[in-house]
């Protein structure tokens, strides 16, 4: 959704900076560019399909979140694209589909079940073009299940990968596949996930000791996991829309508690608290997806991602805290340096507070 890659980040770069940056500069230009990025870092971009193989016939559930479905115009636009573009073939032979029903959640969902009847044969392909619909990095969870539940092929479709392949007659999923699957789907969400890198780049932008960092990034990492535990067992469903703002409120906490506060030390009580809040940022909508709902077999991608999701952060924090620091010693003022900083979080942070306000 406009968001600007790592990659194109550091083109613009090396094209726009002068010879020298003075370290201040440096940081300016790191973090500007993180605030300047017009990105919702929590807005998952996934769908859920969930396929279910009997003896002749496929039963589909296609789970919409409520922006993805007005998206692409409401409810029943999307009982007319799930049958345009959801397709199946068994044995490289099509079977036609139809619609069962289309509802609405209460947090404003889209679940539209289709059956493909006269379905027969052992090697099953799904393929999804409507995947390819929706803002660019859109994903889709596909789940190929047999009669009684058990899961078969579990496989993440994007606009350039949207077909799933299983032998309906035997298991060709493994659980190892799903777990590296889900993992680096995790790291790249952290990657591009600004509001949560910005959100630690205040809180470890004033540290001084590696004990303080691991003490943050190991509250902010427990959070995460508690978080995710209980969504995906349906104990906490919060609306998206206000865990957004209160995601977006807490990175201008943090850049003003970093202007008043005289001494820096290590705040893991805060960074668990908040922690709390931006998990709830994907689990819940992954929950709003229909992710879970079925207990143990998506229980291990969850877990996976956000593995993902923590690895991707410790990388990033032991690449930009050494930076800090080598930056503090060059400018020598750390005041100076935490303070323009923490300005640029607070900016950033008011910009999506406004924007998911409004």
């Amino acid at each position: 959704m406009g968001a600007i890659t790592l990659t194109e980040r550091g083109r613009i770069l090396r094209r726009g900076q002068p010879a020298r940056l003075a370290p201040r500069g440096a940081v300016a230009v790191v973090l500007a560019l993180c605030a300047s990025a017009r990105v919702l870092a929590h807005d998952p971009g996934l769908s859920a399909l969930d396929l279910r193989v009997g003896r002749d016939e496929v039963n589909a559930v296609l789970s919409l979140a409520a922006t993805d479905a007005g998206s692409v115009g409401g409810p029943e636009a999307v009982r007319q694209l799930a049958l345009e573009l959801i397709q199946i073939r068994l044995d490289d032979r099509p079977v036609a589909g139809s619609m069962e029903s289309i509802s609405t959640d209460n947090t404003g969902g889209v679940h539209a079940r289709l059956v493909f009847r006269g379905a027969a044969g052992s090697r099953l392909v799904v393929r999804s073009e409507l995947v390819g619909r929706f803002a660019r990095g859109h994903r889709e969870l596909v789940s190929i299940r047999a009669k009684d539940g058990r899961l078969l092929v579990e496989r993440m479709l994007d606009a350039q990968s949207n077909e799933a392949v299983a032998n309906v007659a035997e298991p060709t999923g493994s659980a190892g596949d799903t777990v590296a699957r889900f993992c680096a789907l995790g790291i790249r969400h952290i990657l591009t996930g600004y509001d949560h890198l910005l959100f630690l780049a205040g809180l470890l932008v004033v540290v001084r000791r590696w004990r303080d960092v691991l003490q943050t990034i190991t509250a902010f990492t427990v959070a995460h996991s508690v978080t995710l535990a209980l969504a995906t067992t349906g104990v906490v469903n919060v609306p998206s829309r206000i865990v957004e703002v209160l995601i977006a409120a807490s990175i201008v906490y943090v850049g003003l508690e970093n202007l008043v506060r005289s001494v820096q030390c290590s705040r893991w009580k805060l960074t668990f608290g908040f922690g709390l809040i931006h998990g709830l940022g994907f689990a819940t909508a992954l929950r709003e997806l229909g992710i879970g709902t079925d207990g143990i077999p998506v229980a291990v991608p969850l877990m996976s991602f956000n593995v993902g999701v923590e690895l991707g952060q410790v990388a990033v924090a032991t690449v930009v805290v050494p930076l800090f620091w080598k930056l503090n010693a060059l400018s020598g003022s750390r005041l100076s340096l935490a303070s323009a900083s923490s300005l640029l979080v607070i900016v950033a942070g008011s910009y999506w507070l406004l924007e998911r306000i409004v």
